[in-house]
């Protein structure tokens, strides 16, 4: 699997990778280097990041598992704290922050009885504190879809459930013939 490179080398990060693998006598290979960026942002598992980085899908957990505990790899755990060092000196935001503001926010929103707004204060925050992760799939829609294959999962939808295709009753025209696009026909029961 091709690893992923979140984002271009700065030479600030350049100078961190050569300081972490000067002070530890151990190189961070490429895949760590990918593992550790997007294990940073937070936006996916710890075993997401480390399949992304290219490690196999039957050990990816395995490894991220390994990667972040600090006695295995820790020049990793060290560059993983740096890079998130750099970003909140360079975003001036750090974690801790965050999740106060968004605490913050929260109580305030409950106080003045807006639950929706404080819950999805407190859906951030666990979010940002590692507790969840949002994650949306998206599985068959139907711009993806041709009209042929449409047409085929219909006709496998009404061999399998054909009493929901069954209309009974008439179908009555009740616009004399002038009737404009989309519009339908009066159906009774009779």
């Amino acid at each position: 699997m091709a690893s992923e490179t979140p984002r271009k080398k700065t030479s600030a990060l350049r100078r961190i990778e050569e300081r972490i693998e000067e002070e530890s006598g151990r190189v961070l290979t490429p895949r760590q280097k990918t593992f550790a960026e997007l294990y940073i942002q937070g936006t996916m598992t710890n075993g997401e990041c480390a399949r992304r980085a290219g490690y196999s899908p039957d050990t990816a957990v395995v490894y991220a598992s390994k990667l972040l505990d600090g006695r295995t790899f820790p020049h990793v755990v060290e560059y993983v704290n740096e890079l998130r060092e750099e970003r909140e000196r360079r975003f001036g935001v750090t974690l801790m922050g965050q999740l106060e503001r968004l605490h913050q926010l929260s109580r305030g929103a409950e106080e003045a009885n807006q639950y929706s707004a404080a819950i999805n204060a407190e859906k951030l925050r666990s979010a940002l504190g590692g507790l969840t992760i949002d994650r949306r799939e998206t599985i068959n829609t139907l711009d993806q879809l041709s009209r042929e294959e449409i047409t085929a999962r219909l006709m496998d939808l009404q061999r399998k459930f054909p009493t929901a295709f069954t209309i009974e009753g008439t179908a009555k025209d009740v616009t004399n013939g002038k009737r404009p696009r989309g519009q339908l026909l009066e159906h009774s029961e009779d």
